[in-house]
């Protein structure tokens, strides 16, 4: 059942389209703050003058705190997904459907990371750990509250197939260069904020307060950017919760795309803090060098970007995002071969060519994160809109998040516990050494996943329908 208000829609301007796309590495900021500088923070390298924040002892044979308190956290933040995905598509606010929750969520999304680095307790103490749970399970539901509103908007900003390529390539050139030199770069802010004589704790905070208030103005430009009644669909869902839920959960091509990206966000949550620890522990170099290195990755993912766009074009998007994702197993494998060494050693170099070659083709399945996977699910809801006449759009985000926002809590888990059964110091490595073998493994089973995804039967059926837009 849907519910129409609707007026003629406009053509979202180009100018405006730039400005929505910031808000995705202003969100991804706060989630960089979060899981990169939380995991260093609460589970620092040996050496590098912080404290362990929280108990690194190992529960039940595979759980530790810093692992528990990152799934109870992504447990309230995949509760919330659908329920925020469910009153947005309902949504009657003046400020429209999604701007209104967007509004309500920025302020607590980049206010509350600012408490993690701040815990009550001594290092290593139980209420620390509460302290940590307790505080990511409020910012991952702010951050729900935001983000799920904010990504709905993309399918109904862009009308057609084409228009939306093109939609998602802008965002991706837009957001990719911003999301990934910050998300890389970071540590240099702790090299700059030390030698100006802070200690390595205050310039944790420094870095963190710097990136949170950019995070902020980053996060503002798409509230102000985006119109709805001007340039968005207002058909809204009135059907019941369960009933909503089940209908999108009946949905077989988004239960196949599930599958991939359950898997996909997990490999990507694994191998998100890899450089900087592969630096500090197996390079013997200083954080830093670990901003420099990441350049690396920004550079080859900024390049990609039009190469996957240009790929998906000719190939299908699934087939891209499989290409692209198969790319990565191999150098993501060899980082297992690297050796701890100090600068000049002899297996200092060839540490430093490996490292180089697999960061560049880790760089180029970057673009596909940033393009393909939402040209799927607009897909999805696309179809799902021609079969129930009614936008849906944020309850496919919020079940997606529902189902799949876990993994990343998982995905910080399985960090934790190789860090604390294997270690993460130059004395023992092979916790660190682990993480591009487990991020291999599991990018593998995304390709498989998404290779089942029917994108030749959506299309077709999308394309006999004779009111959906060419």
């Amino acid at each position: 059942m849907a519910e129409s208000a609707a007026t003629e829609t406009q053509r979202f301007p180009l100018s405006r389209q730039l400005l929505y796309g910031l808000g995705g590495p202003g969100y991804l900021l706060t989630n960089t703050v979060v899981v990169s500088i939380g995991l260093y923070f609460y589970l620092p390298p040996e050496g590098r003058g912080l404290d362990t924040q929280v108990s690194t002892q190992i529960f039940l044979g595979a759980l530790t705190v810093f692992g528990i308190a990152s799934l109870v956290g992504r447990i309230f933040d995949c509760v919330a997904d659908p329920v925020v995905g469910f009153f947005s598509d309902r949504n009657r606010s003046r400020l429209g459907r999604r701007r209104s929750f967007m509004l309500a969520g920025i302020l607590p999304m980049v206010l509350l990371p600012l408490l993690l680095f701040n815990p009550p307790g001594e290092p290593g103490s139980a209420v620390n750990g509460l302290f940590l749970a307790a505080v990511l399970s409020l910012y991952f539901i702010a951050f729900t509250v935001y983000v799920a509103p904010y990504l709905s908007l993309f399918p109904e900003l862009a009308h057609t197939p084409s228009e939306r390529a093109r939609f998602s390539s802008r965002l991706a050139l837009v957001s990719l260069p911003a999301s990934t030199l910050i998300a890389m770069t970071w540590p240099i802010g702790l090299e700059l904020f030390q030698n100006r004589g802070l200690s390595a704790e205050d310039s944790v905070r420094a870095v963190v307060l710097c990136l949170l208030v950019f995070s902020f103005l980053l996060c503002s430009l798409p509230i102000l950017a985006v119109d709805e009644a001007r340039y968005t669909s207002t058909t809204r869902s009135v059907l019941p919760f369960r009933v909503a839920l089940r209908e999108t959960l009946a949905n077989r091509p988004f239960r196949v795309y599930l599958v991939g990206e359950m898997f996909f966000l997990l490999a990507l949550a694994i191998k998100g803090p890899i450089v900087i620890y592969l630096v500090t522990v197996v390079l013997g170099r200083s954080e830093g060098f670990a901003g420099r290195l990441g350049l690396i990755v920004a550079g080859a993912g900024i390049i990609s970007v039009p190469l996957i766009a240009w790929a998906a074009r000719r190939l299908g998007v699934r087939r891209t995002l499989v290409a692209s994702i198969l790319i990565t197993v191999p150098f993501l494998g060899a980082l297992a071969f690297l050796s701890p060494a100090s600068p000049g050693d002899p297996g200092d170099a060839r540490n430093l060519s490996l490292m180089t070659v697999s960061l560049a083709a880790l760089g180029l399945g970057i673009g596909s994160i940033a393009v393909l996977p939402r040209l799927l699910l607009a897909q999805i809801i696309d179809l799902d809109r021609q079969e129930t006449g009614a936008s849906r759009a944020a309850l496919y985000y919020g079940v997606q998040g529902f189902l799949v926002k876990w993994v990343l809590g998982l995905g910080a888990a399985i960090v934790a516990f190789l860090f604390s059964r294997f270690g993460n110091s130059a004395t023992e490595p092979l916790g660190v050494l682990l993480i591009g073998p487990a991020a291999a493994a599991i990018s593998l089973l995304a390709a498989l996943g998404f290779l089942r995804y029917p994108e030749g039967k959506v299309l077709e059926a999308l394309a006999g329908d004779p009111t959906e837009p060419g």
